[in-house]
Formats: structure tokens, sequence, C-alpha cells
């Protein structure tokens, strides 16, 4: 299901002087997306013959994907269906690419409204700070060609992410673990305020390495930690980067690397469907830390509550009298009030004691297991439960 929404806009010209479109549909996705991908240049690097892609979807199925990125063929989309993964177009290629080959985009989008299959369109991914205009064209575009499934524009931190008039699903890289764990919080502030300021939603690249030796068990709760810390922010998908790191390209299966990411997507996936009824967090808040997300004492001058996060309010529903995490305030599509708890701790669990202020009708806990909610037990209007290593758990208060 999509989320369509009319804005009728007034955009200044192109970059080369064209005029741009002047009413825009925003559409957003409706599904909690994990995309393999070979990287979004003109050659999806995928194998060409059918039955070898089709090895591949077997493998990025198991591997608890929910999509691939990859140049259009009819073929492939008729395997992805047979195998029940999206289809994301990327719109950068020769034949069709979306603002070099304009009418060759057009033809293949129109060619593609309402089909079940397609996720929707990967525009661009790099830095955007002169090129707003271009990108707000081909957003505009797109959307006109088909307006029945979202499009897809990332960039480089913040680089130009203010400056698009309305994107659909907005989306950044850092790869914080490498090149700067003081990245996190700061990107993902500005990306969770933005897509609630634009009505989109957000995703993020999330490099595969994560510099813990890159498998195993530490390389594994890295990249759970980056994943949870983004949901607790609004997060609806994630670009795993990259599939060369992932898949062996010669015998086309997975490596202990993908294997790994397999294991975290296992874990947030689950929770996807209840994230997407969600929307964009109404605040984030956060409890005071005592140690890094390394597992580390902090020293006396790392601030209580990680920059720039906000604690919270003195007069908030309940008070967090255990445990260090960071929690996404959100409102369900059933009104209800609900709390994605992500742990500040990458290698710890914590133990979570939340005291309400008043008494309560009850506080459910998503279940992955089962995925169903279940009720947590309220004594003395407070309620305990466990974030593990990394993890994050979503809980609602009952009407």
């Amino acid at each position: 299901m999509l989320t369509l929404m009319l804005l009728y806009l007034s955009l200044p010209p192109d970059v080369n002087g064209e005029e741009q479109t002047t009413q825009g549909i925003t559409v957003l996705p409706g599904e909690f997306n994990i995309c393999f991908n070979f990287g979004y240049g003109g050659d999806d690097l995928f194998p060409k013959d059918p039955e070898t892609f089709e090895k591949v979807l077997k493998q990025v199925k198991a591997a608890q994907f929910t999509s691939i990125m990859a140049t259009y063929a009819d073929w492939k989309v008729d395997l992805c269906k047979k195998h029940g993964l999206k289809f994301v177009v990327n719109l950068l290629t020769d034949d069709y690419h979306v603002y070099k080959n304009v009418e060759g985009a057009k033809k293949l989008c129109e060619s593609l409204r309402d089909n079940e299959v397609i996720w929707g369109y990967h525009l661009f991914s790099d830095t955007n700070s002169k090129t707003a205009s271009g990108r707000d064209r081909d957003i505009n575009n797109a959307n006109s060609w088909d307006p029945t499934h979202p499009t897809f524009v990332g960039f480089v931190k913040t680089s130009g992410m203010s400056r698009l008039t309305h994107p659909d699903v907005l989306a950044y890289y850092d790869f914080h673990w490498v090149r700067g764990p003081h990245l996190n919080f700061p990107h993902l502030q500005a990306y969770s305020n933005q897509a609630r300021k634009q009505n989109a939603v957000f995703y993020r690249w999330l490099w595969v390495k994560s510099s813990f030796n890159n498998t195993g068990t530490g390389h594994q709760l890295r990249c759970l930690y980056t994943a949870t810390t983004s949901m607790a922010h609004g997060l609806k998908g994630i670009f795993w980067f990259i599939g060369q790191d992932m898949m062996d390209q010669k015998t086309w299966e997975m490596t202990e690397m993908g294997r790994d990411i397999a294991k975290v997507n296992e874990t947030i996936l689950p929770l996807g469907p209840e994230m997407m009824k969600l929307g964009n967090p109404e605040a984030v808040y956060s409890t005071p830390t005592t140690r890094t997300n390394k597992n580390k004492d902090k020293g006396a001058e790392d601030p209580a509550i990680p920059s720039p996060l906000a604690g919270f309010p003195e007069d908030h529903l309940f008070k967090v009298t255990s445990g260090e995490a960071v929690v996404g305030q959100f409102k369900d599509s059933d009104g209800r009030t609900a709390w994605f708890f992500a742990n500040h701790n990458t290698y710890a669990p914590q133990e979570m004691s939340l005291e309400f202020r008043e008494a309560t009708k009850g506080i459910s806990m998503f279940n992955r297991d089962g995925r169903r909610w279940v009720p947590l037990e309220v004594e003395n209007k407070s309620v305990q439960f466990k974030l593990a290593e990394a993890g994050g758990e979503l809980l609602r208060l009952e009407k």
C-alpha cells in the first residue's frame, strides 16, 4: 500500500534553464525495505543470465532482504516476483537514465505503473550541495510518470539534504563506525526532523564494514546498533552497502560478512510492518548514559546525554528508572502512543524499568517470534523489560 499526497509547488528553473513541473506527487512506501545491491552505477554487477540471477535471488531472500536494486529487465522482475522480492529500479543506466535519457526513463516508468513487484526508483546517491533543483526535477518527473511508486534520493551526510522541495524517500550515508562514531546521532536527528517536516520517510545506506574485524558477533552488533538507533528516529528502510562484500561473485554464495548481515536482518525485519504503522516520531528522547556505545566508562568530559539528543521532559508519561536507551515516541495508525527503545550500548544488555506517572490500561511489547503484541506486567505503575546488546524493542500504550 502506498500513501500519496498532492503538493503544489513553485520551483526554480533547472540548472540548465529548463522550467520544472509546478505540481508534484509525494509517494510514500508502504513496506519496510531492506535492499541488497551491487552499487548504484550504470552496471549493477548482477549475473546476466537468468539461471545464475535466480541463484542470487534465493541467497538474498534467505538472508532476509526484501528487495534488490538493479538495472531493469522484464525477466529480472518476473524472477523477483517468483521469490517474493521487490525490485528497486536504478534510473541511472544509459537506456533510461533519469536526466540523461528522459524519454527512455519516462517510457519505462509509465510502463511500470501499478506493478506490484516494483518498489520504486533510485534517482541519486551523492553529494547534493549544488544540484537540489535537478533532483527536484527528477523527483517531479518520476512521480508524474509513475505516481504509484516512490523515489529514492540519497546524500553524503547532510550535504544538500534540506534543499529538496518534496522528497519521497530521503536517504543518506555517513558510515559512522569507520568515519566517526560521533556522527551517528547528529545525522539521525537531522534526517528525522527533515522527514517529519516534509512528510517524507528516511532511509540509510549502511556500510557492512564496522571496523571490528568485519565478521563475527562484534560486527553483527555494531551493524545492529546502527539499525536500531536509526529505527528509534523513524528509519523505514536500509540499503546495505555493498553486495560485493556480502556475496562472492565467483560462487554467488553469501560470504561470512553476508551471513552476519542476514542475522541483523532477521532481528529487525519482524518489526518492519509495525514500524510502518508509526510514521515519523513525534519526538526522540534519551536517558543519561554512564558508558559509551562501546561499553567503556565515560570520561568526565562526556555529557550525561549523548549530544545532540534531548532528555525526557519532567512531565513525560513515564520516568526511566533503570537502563540506558534512546527512545522514539510515535503515534500508531489507531492513535495509540508507541515507543521504540534502542540500546545505547552495543555490547551490554539493559534492564529497562519505566515508572508511569498515572495508572495505565496496559503496556504491550511486540514479540518478534510470534509477531504479535504481548501485554507487559504492570506493577505499581511500573513495567520492566530487557534490551539485548545493540537491541531495540517496540512498546505501546493501550487505550
